[in-house]
């Protein structure tokens, strides 16, 4: 086969660039046109004011789009902008002077629109609140400067009020150039997901759909020409305080559609108004409906992404300290105070004072010790070898990395709270911190749940009594102790009890256990610990012990409470179960292990003895 020839594919490669490049321009070119006529559409019948321009929204995107261009380009796509709107301005009718004179007014329209925007050298975008200002200048500036410019023209063509076409021209453009640069800047960002509503969403967008259509059919088509248009704020505010940004442009296009349309046919709240002003009214509310949605919608996300940062924060400090229990779903549940460098509180959010109890206004000006729990501030300064204050809270951050610890904090109402407290510099500068962030997530019930885990982990689940590693543990801890004088142990067996299992099942042999659980701690002292130490075992561990007559005459009250009847489910009574127990006496010194196994050697002597008695030990355990 044979080669292409170089020429070609160098024409063929010209010819790609070129309808690469001229496609942006085409395209751009048959919206603005289109455009165009579909806003000479939109004429007030008996007069040449249209109720919409959107030729100068495609005139605003098409300039932005030109100032990414190289100059030569650029030059083109300006070009190419005045020329269509003479060609369109004659084609409908206007004079070779006005079509002139119109590409200037739509050229600069578009030009300090796109200049104002990019002034600065900030991507254009629509995110939030201060992007919306930034539109909003650069709309206002290029529609006041072409509105001054088609003033001109007809001043100098001696037509129509100057100051009630200004006015036109101005609101017309701003409008419709406003409502298109948002739609183009937000669906250029927005990320489709289909959403997923609970029924409770559900219903609220039926109801919110409902309330908005009946309100706007109310005002703008079945209206005898009331002054109800303030009503439609109502549904204008629902869906920009309760939906994303994408429904709030949704809203504006039914809703600009729906007051256009309606105006165009001199129905509602408009009918029978002269035509020019009927023109600017319906203008205006278009554009207070698109402010005020894009406001609230804005400010709405804005927020939501802040709490969201805030959620990805706490939880990086929780898997990293191994602090926080849990995830918790809601900016108010966090308390956030902020400070300058001295620690004078400047910020004391919402969850704070939902937290603490305090109010904003009576916090500002404080400091953070005052809600801290005051042992603790001293406690962490000797620590650190610091006086105590606020430097015990920003003692360890650093740029880049924040201080998180558990403290306590002390409500207004005196009362006490486990927080997990995360400190950071808002900013440094030259080294130096502008500022605290702290942080601080209640963490009173993973506390709790740490507390019974810890009970469940030293207790049997049936009886509650102490489980063998708290008595082991007690025990241990007594005889090591300097300041303990003898130390007793009582361990009991039950005879009996098997025959409880096997002839009315383990419930009610759990009832016997449980009773019998009772009746020992209703005899032992208060000092004295009680455990479970196996199936039917029990140990109680007496301290300070003067002399065994005394342990002796415990052991005889556990016996005898152990051995009186215990009534069972069915009503009747069983008086089968006795004890057989071992009581040893050791001094200080001795171990827990020898402890128990002492005691429990003894018991098997009571078992073999005949049970139901008690054996004592013939004398102390010696020290080890």
């Amino acid at each position: 086969m044979g080669q292409a020839h170089p020429q070609t594919e160098l024409e063929q490669a010209v010819a790609g660039r070129l309808a690469r490049a001229t496609m942006p321009a085409t395209g751009f070119g048959v919206a603005y046109a289109l455009a165009t006529f579909a806003g000479r559409a939109t004429r007030v019948e008996g007069s040449e004011v249209s109720l919409i321009w959107p030729a100068a929204a495609v005139a605003v995107v098409w300039g932005l789009h030109a100032l990414t261009l190289g100059p030569a380009a650029m030059a083109a796509h300006w070009v190419l902008l005045a020329v269509l709107t003479c060609l369109v301005n004659l084609a409908t009718g206007g004079s070779t002077g006005l079509a002139l004179w119109f590409a200037v007014v739509n050229v600069a329209l578009a030009a300090i629109t796109a200049v104002v925007l990019q002034y600065g050298g900030r991507p254009v975008a629509l995110r939030d609140p201060t992007d919306l200002r930034r539109v909003v200048v650069a709309v206002s500036a290029g529609s006041l400067v072409s509105a001054a410019l088609a003033v001109a023209y007809f001043a100098h063509a001696d037509e129509g009020d100057p100051v009630l076409t200004f006015v036109l021209f101005a609101v017309r453009n701003a409008v419709a150039a406003l409502a298109g640069l948002a739609l183009v800047l937000h669906f250029k960002e927005v990320r489709w997901e289909w959403p997923h509503p609970s029924p409770a969403q559900l219903l609220e967008a039926v109801g919110c759909i409902a309330v908005s259509v009946a309100i706007f059919a109310r005002v703008f088509w079945f209206n005898p020409g009331l002054p109800t248009a303030f009503a439609i704020m109502l549904p204008a505010m629902w869906v920009s305080l309760r939906y994303t940004t994408t429904v709030g442009m949704l809203f504006i296009g039914a809703s600009g559609t729906s007051i256009v349309w309606a105006t165009l046919l001199d129905r509602g709240a408009l009918q029978g108004i002269e035509s020019h002003q009927q023109a600017l009214l319906a203008q205006g509310m278009v554009g207070s409906l698109i402010l005020v949605v894009l406001a609230l919608a804005l400010f709405r996300d804005s927020r939501n992404r802040l709490i969201v940062q805030f959620e990805a924060a706490r939880r990086q400090a929780s898997e990293e300290a191994d602090l926080l229990a849990a995830v918790l779903d809601a900016a108010s549940e966090l308390s956030i105070i902020g400070t300058d460098p001295d620690g004078v509180i400047t910020v004391f959010n919402v969850g704070a004072e939902h937290m603490l109890g305090w109010t904003s206004a009576e916090m500002l000006g404080r400091s953070p010790a005052d809600v801290h729990d005051p042992q603790e501030v001293v406690a962490r300064a000797e620590e650190l070898g610091i006086e105590p204050g606020f430097d015990v809270f920003v003692h360890d951050v650093r740029p880049g990395s924040a201080d998180e610890r558990e403290w306590t904090y002390i409500r207004r109402d005196g009362t006490r709270l486990s927080v997990s407290l995360t400190v950071s510099a808002m900013r440094f500068v030259d080294g130096v911190p502008t500022g605290y962030i702290g942080i601080a997530t209640d963490i009173t019930a993973r506390k709790r749940a740490e507390a019974e885990l810890h009970h469940l982990a030293l207790h049997d689940p049936l009886t509650g009594l102490a489980n063998r590693t708290l008595l082991t543990n007690r025990a241990e801890e007594a005889l090591t102790s300097k300041q303990a004088a003898r130390v007793g142990l009582i361990f009991l067996d039950l005879d009996g009890f098997k025959l409880v299992n096997d002839t009315w099942g383990h419930s009610e042999g759990d009832r016997v256990l449980i009773g019998v659980a009772e009746r020992i701690r209703s005899v032992v002292r208060p000092d004295d610990t009680v455990a479970r130490v196996g199936g039917d075992e029990f140990a109680v561990l007496c301290l300070g012990v003067a002399n065994p007559g005394d342990l002796e005459a415990l052991a005889e009250r556990i016996r005898f409470a152990v051995g009186q009847p215990y009534p069972l489910e069915s009503g009747n009574e069983f008086n089968g179960i006795t004890g057989s127990i071992g009581v040893a006496l050791a001094e200080r010194g001795c171990t827990s292990t020898t402890l128990l196994k002492r005691a429990d050697h003894l018991m098997y002597q009571s078992k073999q003895g005949g049970k139901d008695r008690i054996t004592l030990d013939e004398a102390a355990l010696p020290l080890v």
